[in-house]
Protein backbone atom coordinates (compact mmCIF):
# COMPACT_ATOMS: atom_id res chain seq x y z
CA UNK A 1 0.00 0.00 0.00
CA UNK A 2 1.35 3.54 -0.95
CA UNK A 3 2.07 5.24 2.16
CA UNK A 4 -0.48 8.11 3.03
CA UNK A 5 1.65 11.26 3.45
CA UNK A 6 4.24 10.66 0.80
CA UNK A 7 6.79 13.48 0.29
CA UNK A 8 6.40 16.03 -1.37
CA UNK A 9 8.08 19.61 -2.17
CA UNK A 10 6.53 22.60 -0.33
CA UNK A 11 7.27 25.85 -0.74
CA UNK A 12 9.28 27.18 2.18
CA UNK A 13 6.78 29.41 4.53
CA UNK A 14 8.98 30.97 7.64
CA UNK A 15 6.48 33.63 8.30
CA UNK A 16 5.22 34.04 12.13
CA UNK A 17 1.71 32.31 12.75
CA UNK A 18 0.46 35.73 14.50
CA UNK A 19 0.15 38.48 12.19
CA UNK A 20 -0.31 36.74 8.87
CA UNK A 21 -3.64 37.49 7.29
CA UNK A 22 -3.36 35.59 3.53
CA UNK A 23 -4.34 32.75 5.16
CA UNK A 24 -7.64 30.64 5.22
CA UNK A 25 -10.01 30.31 7.94
CA UNK A 26 -11.61 27.49 8.53
CA UNK A 27 -13.81 26.28 11.26
CA UNK A 28 -14.47 22.69 9.64
CA UNK A 29 -11.72 21.28 7.59
CA UNK A 30 -11.99 21.45 3.88
CA UNK A 31 -11.89 17.46 4.14
CA UNK A 32 -14.77 15.96 4.85
CA UNK A 33 -15.21 14.81 8.55
CA UNK A 34 -12.03 16.86 9.80
CA UNK A 35 -13.88 18.92 12.90
CA UNK A 36 -10.23 21.17 14.02
CA UNK A 37 -12.28 21.85 17.53
CA UNK A 38 -11.97 18.71 18.28
CA UNK A 39 -9.18 17.06 16.50
CA UNK A 40 -8.10 13.38 17.49
CA UNK A 41 -4.72 13.88 19.56
CA UNK A 42 -2.34 11.11 17.98
CA UNK A 43 -1.04 10.75 21.34
CA UNK A 44 -3.58 9.93 23.07
CA UNK A 45 -5.62 7.90 20.38
CA UNK A 46 -2.08 6.20 19.77
CA UNK A 47 -3.20 6.71 15.53
CA UNK A 48 -5.36 4.01 17.02
CA UNK A 49 -9.06 5.78 16.96
CA UNK A 50 -10.93 6.77 14.29
CA UNK A 51 -9.49 9.53 12.57
CA UNK A 52 -6.43 8.95 15.20
CA UNK A 53 -3.71 9.93 12.48
CA UNK A 54 -5.41 12.29 10.46
CA UNK A 55 -2.94 15.21 11.74
CA UNK A 56 0.11 12.72 10.05
CA UNK A 57 -0.90 14.50 7.08
CA UNK A 58 0.42 17.46 5.51
CA UNK A 59 -2.46 19.06 4.37
CA UNK A 60 -4.38 18.65 7.18
CA UNK A 61 -1.52 20.66 8.97
CA UNK A 62 -1.49 22.72 6.70
CA UNK A 63 -5.75 23.55 7.47
CA UNK A 64 -5.28 23.21 11.37
CA UNK A 65 -2.29 25.65 11.77
CA UNK A 66 -4.96 28.38 9.83
CA UNK A 67 -7.84 27.24 12.18
CA UNK A 68 -4.89 27.81 15.10
CA UNK A 69 -4.43 31.25 13.68
CA UNK A 70 -8.14 32.39 13.69
CA UNK A 71 -8.07 31.65 17.51
CA UNK A 72 -4.54 33.13 18.06
CA UNK A 73 -5.94 36.35 16.32
CA UNK A 74 -9.69 36.42 18.61
CA UNK A 75 -7.58 35.90 21.42
CA UNK A 76 -5.54 38.72 20.89
CA UNK A 77 -8.17 41.19 20.10
CA UNK A 78 -10.28 39.87 22.99
CA UNK A 79 -7.77 39.49 25.78
CA UNK A 80 -4.85 41.76 25.17
CA UNK A 81 -5.79 45.00 24.16
CA UNK A 82 -4.70 48.42 25.66
CA UNK A 83 -7.74 49.21 27.25
CA UNK A 84 -7.90 45.65 29.71
CA UNK A 85 -10.78 43.11 29.91
CA UNK A 86 -13.74 42.83 31.43
CA UNK A 87 -13.87 40.81 34.91
CA UNK A 88 -15.80 38.22 32.74
CA UNK A 89 -12.84 38.05 30.13
CA UNK A 90 -10.21 38.05 32.89
CA UNK A 91 -11.75 34.94 34.38
CA UNK A 92 -12.56 33.47 30.52
CA UNK A 93 -8.79 34.44 29.37
CA UNK A 94 -6.65 31.07 31.25
CA UNK A 95 -8.86 28.86 29.98
CA UNK A 96 -8.68 30.28 26.60
CA UNK A 97 -5.37 30.22 26.66
CA UNK A 98 -5.01 26.52 27.75
CA UNK A 99 -6.79 25.76 24.87
CA UNK A 100 -4.61 27.07 22.63
CA UNK A 101 -1.89 25.37 24.17
CA UNK A 102 -3.42 22.77 23.29
CA UNK A 103 -3.90 23.00 19.82
CA UNK A 104 -0.75 23.77 19.45
CA UNK A 105 0.40 20.93 21.19
CA UNK A 106 -1.20 18.38 18.73
CA UNK A 107 -0.38 20.20 15.43
CA UNK A 108 3.14 19.38 17.38
CA UNK A 109 2.38 15.87 17.86
CA UNK A 110 1.33 15.67 14.36
CA UNK A 111 4.56 17.33 12.99
CA UNK A 112 6.53 15.02 15.07
CA UNK A 113 4.92 11.88 14.37
CA UNK A 114 4.69 12.36 10.37
CA UNK A 115 8.78 13.41 10.41
CA UNK A 116 8.27 16.67 8.64
CA UNK A 117 10.85 19.43 8.81
CA UNK A 118 10.29 22.39 6.71
CA UNK A 119 9.78 26.18 7.37
CA UNK A 120 6.31 25.21 8.41
CA UNK A 121 7.49 22.85 11.14
CA UNK A 122 9.72 25.46 12.55
CA UNK A 123 7.32 28.34 12.16
CA UNK A 124 4.97 25.98 14.61
CA UNK A 125 7.27 25.13 17.20
CA UNK A 126 8.70 28.57 17.54
CA UNK A 127 4.93 30.16 17.95
CA UNK A 128 4.75 27.01 20.51
CA UNK A 129 7.52 28.40 21.98
CA UNK A 130 6.47 32.05 22.61
CA UNK A 131 2.96 31.33 23.16
CA UNK A 132 4.02 29.23 26.21
CA UNK A 133 6.10 31.66 27.53
CA UNK A 134 3.54 34.31 27.07
CA UNK A 135 0.96 32.28 29.10
CA UNK A 136 3.34 31.40 31.67
CA UNK A 137 3.46 27.44 31.17
CA UNK A 138 6.51 26.33 32.38
CA UNK A 139 6.22 23.01 31.64
CA UNK A 140 5.11 23.74 27.95
CA UNK A 141 7.87 25.62 27.44
CA UNK A 142 10.50 23.14 28.51
CA UNK A 143 8.89 20.28 26.65
CA UNK A 144 9.01 22.71 23.48
CA UNK A 145 12.71 23.70 23.82
CA UNK A 146 14.62 20.34 22.82
CA UNK A 147 12.32 19.56 19.86
CA UNK A 148 12.89 22.96 18.45
CA UNK A 149 16.67 23.14 18.79
CA UNK A 150 16.72 19.64 16.86
CA UNK A 151 14.60 20.49 14.36
CA UNK A 152 16.84 23.80 13.49
CA UNK A 153 20.09 21.62 13.33
CA UNK A 154 18.00 19.06 11.06
CA UNK A 155 16.82 21.85 8.96
CA UNK A 156 20.35 23.10 8.30
CA UNK A 157 21.39 19.81 7.31
CA UNK A 158 18.53 18.73 5.34
CA UNK A 159 19.15 17.61 1.84
CA UNK A 160 15.77 19.74 1.05
CA UNK A 161 16.40 23.76 0.79
CA UNK A 162 15.55 25.25 3.64
CA UNK A 163 16.43 28.90 4.78
CA UNK A 164 16.71 29.06 8.13
CA UNK A 165 15.22 32.02 10.11
CA UNK A 166 16.87 34.26 11.52
CA UNK A 167 15.31 33.49 15.04
CA UNK A 168 17.60 30.77 16.18
CA UNK A 169 19.80 33.26 18.23
CA UNK A 170 16.26 35.11 19.51
CA UNK A 171 15.17 31.40 20.32
CA UNK A 172 18.56 30.50 22.12
CA UNK A 173 18.43 33.54 24.29
CA UNK A 174 14.96 32.93 25.09
CA UNK A 175 15.52 29.76 25.79
CA UNK A 176 18.43 29.88 28.48
CA UNK A 177 16.32 33.22 29.91
CA UNK A 178 13.69 30.49 30.69
CA UNK A 179 16.15 27.95 32.06
CA UNK A 180 17.35 30.61 34.96
CA UNK A 181 13.75 31.36 35.34
CA UNK A 182 12.56 28.03 35.65
CA UNK A 183 15.74 26.62 37.80
CA UNK A 184 16.66 29.56 39.95
CA UNK A 185 18.89 30.31 41.49
CA UNK A 186 20.80 27.40 39.74
CA UNK A 187 22.50 28.21 36.84
CA UNK A 188 23.87 24.76 36.02
CA UNK A 189 21.79 23.85 32.57
CA UNK A 190 23.43 27.68 31.07
CA UNK A 191 26.96 26.77 31.80
CA UNK A 192 27.27 23.15 32.45
CA UNK A 193 28.65 22.06 29.01
CA UNK A 194 27.80 17.83 30.33
CA UNK A 195 23.85 18.70 30.77
CA UNK A 196 21.67 17.66 28.40
CA UNK A 197 19.90 21.10 27.69
CA UNK A 198 23.57 22.88 27.23
CA UNK A 199 23.76 25.38 24.21
CA UNK A 200 25.08 28.41 23.56
CA UNK A 201 25.28 31.89 21.82
CA UNK A 202 28.12 33.10 19.32
CA UNK A 203 30.64 34.34 22.17
CA UNK A 204 30.79 38.01 20.57
CA UNK A 205 27.11 38.35 20.08
CA UNK A 206 25.57 41.12 21.74
CA UNK A 207 22.27 38.62 23.37
CA UNK A 208 25.12 36.65 24.69
CA UNK A 209 26.96 39.34 26.54
CA UNK A 210 23.25 40.46 28.02
CA UNK A 211 22.35 36.92 28.51
CA UNK A 212 25.44 36.21 30.68
CA UNK A 213 25.38 40.11 32.21
CA UNK A 214 22.18 39.31 33.42
CA UNK A 215 23.32 35.66 35.20
CA UNK A 216 26.11 37.00 36.71
CA UNK A 217 23.72 39.86 38.71
CA UNK A 218 21.75 37.07 39.55
CA UNK A 219 24.89 35.07 41.38
CA UNK A 220 26.35 37.97 43.11
CA UNK A 221 22.85 39.82 44.04
CA UNK A 222 23.48 42.73 42.27
CA UNK A 223 19.81 43.58 41.82
CA UNK A 224 20.50 47.14 40.71
CA UNK A 225 22.36 46.15 38.21
CA UNK A 226 19.73 43.25 37.37
CA UNK A 227 16.99 46.33 36.96
CA UNK A 228 19.13 48.08 34.60
CA UNK A 229 19.57 45.23 32.33
CA UNK A 230 15.80 43.92 32.23
CA UNK A 231 13.89 47.24 31.70
CA UNK A 232 12.24 48.13 28.79
CA UNK A 233 14.86 50.08 26.90
CA UNK A 234 17.71 47.59 27.10
CA UNK A 235 15.33 44.52 26.28
CA UNK A 236 14.20 46.34 23.46
CA UNK A 237 17.75 46.48 22.16
CA UNK A 238 18.10 42.93 22.41
CA UNK A 239 15.83 42.00 19.16
CA UNK A 240 15.74 43.61 15.75
CA UNK A 241 12.83 45.82 14.97
CA UNK A 242 9.70 42.93 13.62
CA UNK A 243 6.69 44.25 11.07
CA UNK A 244 4.71 41.24 13.27
CA UNK A 245 1.55 42.63 15.43
CA UNK A 246 2.31 41.24 18.27
CA UNK A 247 5.68 40.66 18.10
CA UNK A 248 6.24 37.73 20.07
CA UNK A 249 9.69 37.90 20.53
CA UNK A 250 9.72 41.05 22.69
CA UNK A 251 6.63 39.62 24.22
CA UNK A 252 8.32 36.47 25.35
CA UNK A 253 11.33 38.25 26.59
CA UNK A 254 9.27 40.61 28.49
CA UNK A 255 7.71 37.96 29.90
CA UNK A 256 10.72 35.85 30.81
CA UNK A 257 12.43 39.04 32.15
CA UNK A 258 9.56 39.94 34.37
CA UNK A 259 9.20 36.37 35.68
CA UNK A 260 13.07 36.43 36.12
CA UNK A 261 12.55 39.86 38.61
CA UNK A 262 10.08 38.46 40.37
CA UNK A 263 12.42 35.59 41.90
CA UNK A 264 14.97 38.48 42.32
CA UNK A 265 12.53 40.28 44.11
CA UNK A 266 11.44 37.33 46.35
CA UNK A 267 14.92 36.42 47.28
CA UNK A 268 15.85 39.90 48.29
CA UNK A 269 13.04 40.26 50.22
CA UNK A 270 13.91 36.99 52.43
CA UNK A 271 17.18 38.62 52.65
CA UNK A 272 15.28 42.29 53.71
CA UNK A 273 13.51 40.27 56.43
CA UNK A 274 16.27 38.33 58.02
CA UNK A 275 18.85 41.10 58.28
CA UNK A 276 16.54 44.06 59.45
CA UNK A 277 13.97 44.67 62.35
CA UNK A 278 12.07 47.20 60.37
CA UNK A 279 12.25 49.54 57.29
CA UNK A 280 11.19 53.70 57.34
CA UNK A 281 9.60 54.64 54.01
CA UNK A 282 8.69 57.70 54.52
CA UNK A 283 12.78 58.44 54.92
CA UNK A 284 13.73 59.09 51.11
CA UNK A 285 16.82 57.67 50.95
CA UNK A 286 15.52 54.11 52.41
CA UNK A 287 12.48 54.31 49.82
CA UNK A 288 15.03 54.55 47.08
CA UNK A 289 17.22 52.09 48.41
CA UNK A 290 14.17 49.55 49.14
CA UNK A 291 12.73 50.46 44.97
CA UNK A 292 16.34 49.42 43.89
CA UNK A 293 17.08 46.42 46.03
CA UNK A 294 13.18 44.79 45.28
CA UNK A 295 13.39 45.54 41.50
CA UNK A 296 10.33 47.95 41.52
CA UNK A 297 10.33 49.72 38.97
CA UNK A 298 7.32 51.21 36.49
CA UNK A 299 8.42 49.14 33.40
CA UNK A 300 7.63 46.03 35.82
CA UNK A 301 4.63 46.57 37.24
CA UNK A 302 3.07 48.19 33.62
CA UNK A 303 2.42 44.96 31.90
CA UNK A 304 1.46 45.94 28.93
CA UNK A 305 3.05 49.51 28.76
CA UNK A 306 6.29 48.99 29.46
CA UNK A 307 7.64 52.94 29.24
CA UNK A 308 9.45 54.28 31.46
CA UNK A 309 7.57 56.66 34.11
CA UNK A 310 8.95 59.49 35.41
CA UNK A 311 9.76 57.96 38.93
CA UNK A 312 6.28 58.34 40.80
CA UNK A 313 4.72 55.54 40.19
CA UNK A 314 7.63 53.50 41.51
CA UNK A 315 7.09 54.78 45.72
CA UNK A 316 3.32 53.57 44.33
CA UNK A 317 4.87 50.43 43.66
CA UNK A 318 7.05 50.24 46.87
CA UNK A 319 4.21 50.90 49.31
CA UNK A 320 1.73 48.34 47.31
CA UNK A 321 4.73 45.57 48.01
CA UNK A 322 4.60 46.42 51.66
CA UNK A 323 0.86 46.57 51.85
CA UNK A 324 0.61 43.04 49.96
CA UNK A 325 2.84 41.40 52.60
CA UNK A 326 1.13 42.97 55.35
CA UNK A 327 -1.66 41.20 54.20
CA UNK A 328 0.20 37.69 54.11
CA UNK A 329 1.53 38.53 57.69
CA UNK A 330 5.40 39.19 56.79
CA UNK A 331 5.29 43.00 58.38
CA UNK A 332 3.22 45.09 60.42
CA UNK A 333 2.79 48.74 60.89
CA UNK A 334 4.80 50.21 63.78
CA UNK A 335 2.05 51.85 65.85
CA UNK A 336 2.27 55.76 66.30
CA UNK A 337 5.43 56.11 63.36
CA UNK A 338 4.34 56.57 59.78
CA UNK A 339 5.85 54.74 57.15
CA UNK A 340 7.21 52.15 59.37
CA UNK A 341 7.30 48.91 58.79
CA UNK A 342 8.15 46.14 61.66
CA UNK A 343 9.80 42.66 60.05
CA UNK A 344 7.43 39.25 61.30
CA UNK A 345 10.75 36.49 61.44
CA UNK A 346 9.96 33.51 60.15
CA UNK A 347 9.70 30.93 62.73
CA UNK A 348 11.85 28.38 62.61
Amino acid sequence: MAPRNPRRPRQDNSAPIVGRSDLPVHGRGSRPGTNFEHIASISRSSGLDKDGDTLKDFAVQDEYRAFVQNKVTEYWRRYRRPQGMSEAEAKQRPEVEGNLLIHLRKLREGISSSKRCDGFSLEVYEVSLHLSIIFRSPVQTTSVIPPLLNLYSAAASASIPIQLPSSLASTTLLAQLHHLVVHFPSQRTLFDRTAPLYFTLADDSHLNTWIRSVARSLRRAEYAQLDILTRAPALDRLFAPSSDTPDLRKESLRTLAQDLRACARASAWRVLRNTYREVALAVGDTRSWATRALVLVDAEEKQEGYGEGDGSENEGAVDAWFMERDKLGEIVRKEGAQGRWVMVKVKS
